[in-house]
């Protein structure tokens, strides 16, 4: 379920991003399938670089500051992949600068936090 919910929130803060910030075009005119395409390279990477605490409500509150910052450079790096990769292949999203890079950046990762501390949280392990 936890998992669930980074996945969603993942596409989620891509949609809200893409919708929030001018600066985040699609470059075709046909945006839902092109925001899919940012949201599954934002998926790949998340899952290669799992910077997300286990239980997030019961994290320290310093632990989710220095996450929250890696994520926020992760989150930026794969905007400006994401808009490589669509100027490469004529399809997908354009970033136009760094500022709106950082910018969506921090979308992604509020929203995936945010839904990260809305429900259950995982069980504590034992030892």
């Amino acid at each position: 379920m936890y998992k669930r919910r980074r996945v969603l929130g993942t596409y989620l803060g891509v949609a809200v991003a893409t919708v929030l910030l001018s600066g985040i075009t699609p470059i075709l005119d046909s945006p839902p399938w092109e925001v899919v395409l940012a949201g599954a390279v934002f998926l790949i990477a998340n899952q290669l670089i799992y910077s997300y605490p286990r239980a997030i409500r019961s994290a320290p509150p310093i632990m989710l500051l220095i996450l929250g910052a890696i994520g926020v450079v992760q989150d930026t790096l794969l905007w400006l992949l994401v808009s490589w990769l669509g100027s490469r292949m004529d399809y997908g999203l354009h970033v136009d600068g760094f500022l709106t890079a950082v910018l969506g950046g921090v979308v992604v990762r509020a929203t995936v936090l945010l839904l990260m501390a809305v429900g259950p949280q995982p069980a504590a392990e034992t030892s």
